[in-house]
């Protein structure tokens, strides 16, 4: 017998402070708000076919060391913490300058421009990208102190590092140092890393568009 999810439904409060201070509600992976109103669901990818995972576009072999985070850089205390709660004191500067704190959940006292104080909170999430899911969607940010840039254990070394720019271009679907030279003015010339990543994060991903066009070619046939 299949268990159906229930869709999860809640009413906005009006009122900025309540919610602010006391609202709380479950999310699921999905949902719409309409008129205030939350409706959430969880739901599961409807696919079984071959997936391109992370660790099928990371480099097997040796990675340039600029790549590579130092240590004092990932952790600030005891790698299974996942929460800071700074509502009564704020962690020093080197603290929150480290992967664990960016990543990790927060709570922290704010002050919106008119003086209203408030708690920021926001939920942790995994800190090393997993080999064996495929790589999250990449945004212009990619490579820099960002919640959203990847992070992941070099294959060779085990060591945590940042992705490669030829990495980045494999998880969209161009072929490896595809974005490596560019013509300026007669010369061809290295394009400097962040602008690579930068092309990788807004670039939409080659292998989604090639799929999208057989099926928008069979109803442009139709027509």
């Amino acid at each position: 017998m299949t268990r159906r999810n229930k869709i999860k439904i809640i009413e906005l409060p009006t009122g900025l402070g309540e919610l602010s201070d006391t609202f709380s509600f479950g999310f699921e992976n999905a949902g719409i708000m309409k008129d205030g109103i939350i409706y959430s669901y969880k739901i599961v990818p409807n696919y079984h076919g071959d997936v391109v995972t992370l660790g099928d576009v990371m480099d097997e072999g040796d990675v340039e060391e600029l790549y590579f985070i130092p240590e004092e850089k990932l952790y600030y205390t005891y790698p299974e913490i996942t929460h800071s709660d700074e509502t009564l004191e704020r962690l020093s500067v080197e603290q929150r300058q480290t992967w664990q704190y960016l990543k990790g959940a927060k709570k922290l006292p704010r002050k919106a421009g008119n003086g209203h104080e408030y708690i920021f909170s926001e939920g942790a999430i995994p800190m090393i990208d997993d080999y064996d899911k495929p790589a999250r969607t990449m945004l212009t940010s990619e490579g820099g102190f960002s919640r959203t840039t990847h992070i992941v254990k070099d294959k060779k070394t085990g060591r945590i590092r940042l992705l490669t720019a030829a990495e980045t271009e494999r998880i969209q679907g161009f072929p490896t140092d595809w974005t490596k030279d560019v013509i300026v003015g007669n010369k061809v010339v290295e394009m400097p890393l962040n602008k690579r990543r930068f092309m990788m994060g807004n670039a939409l991903v080659v292998n989604v568009i090639g799929q999208m066009e057989k099926e928008l070619s069979k109803i442009f046939e139709k027509e």
